[in-house]
């Protein structure tokens, strides 16, 4: 389905199938992200959800179909190439450098960056974003929380000022107050006019704050429609949402 404005979305696939070697994953998977959206990939697992970030990043093996950002195709690009076009992508697992401290981690998000006054200004806005990094600066990150680790790695998704993110399972492992921050950042996020594509296992808490959703099933096109949509919808509530009616 085009996008409502009839502008061309900020990302959009077409048709991709991706896999790891000899073994496909996706199977002719579409989607798009318009603007200052937030947009949920939910699905059960094995439904291709992270290998859908992985193609669009060219982490894994591109097997057809199209992937463009604003209007430039990604197919066949490398990674670092990807970023420094606006594409910023958080992996799932709160991957941190954990010898190295907080700054030091945010500066290696910025590498592509050499203009040090843009890197003191992404970390004034991380900082801003997420106050207990900018309260401890120097603490390393292998001695910090799961959670305080998961914001560190958004933030330092963030240090090159992109135009969209992925997070790839944000709230992965996290008590529920901590989830419920990392979906708020979330949020932050796309008000101050980011651009966020999300894959969640945490569906239903996912859908609760994203403009528009897709379902997934075994690498393929399953469900699509506004976050409302998908969570009002019985069959989406009943196989992939524990089959709870959700409170309004």
């Amino acid at each position: 389905m085009p996008p409502a404005s009839g502008r061309a979305p900020v990302l959009a696939l077409h048709e991709v199938s991706a896999g790891y070697g000899a073994i496909q994953i996706l199977h002719g998977v579409s989607l798009h992200v318009d603007e200052g959206e937030i947009v949920s990939v939910i699905g059960p697992n094995g439904a291709g959800k992270s290998t859908t970030f992985k193609v669009i990043m060219s982490l894994i093996a591109h097997l057809g179909g199209d992937v463009r950002f604003l209007g430039r195709s990604l197919v066949g690009q490398r990674p670092d190439r990807i970023l420094g076009l606006g594409l910023a992508y958080v992996p799932q697992g709160r991957v941190v450098f954990a010898q190295m401290t907080v700054r030091e981690n945010l500066e290696m998000g910025a590498y592509l960056e050499r203009d040090k006054a843009k890197i003191g200004q992404a970390m004034d806005y991380v900082f801003t974003l997420f106050p207990r990094l900018g309260e401890r600066p120097g603490q390393t990150a292998g001695s910090m929380s799961g959670g305080e680790q998961q914001m560190l790695a958004m933030g330092r998704g963030l240090m090159m000022r992109p135009k969209m993110i992925m997070l790839d399972e944000p709230s992965l492992g996290l008590s529920p107050r901590l989830v419920d921050e990392v979906f708020d950042k979330t949020v932050a996020m796309a008000r101050g006019g980011l651009t966020v594509m999300l894959v969640e296992q945490n569906a239903a808490r996912a859908l609760e704050i994203s403009d528009r959703g897709y379902v997934l099933e075994l690498g393929r096109n399953r469900y699509e429609g506004t976050g409302r949509e998908l969570l009002d919808n019985p069959d989406v509530r009943t196989m992939y949402l524990g089959g709870g009616v959700r409170a309004s």
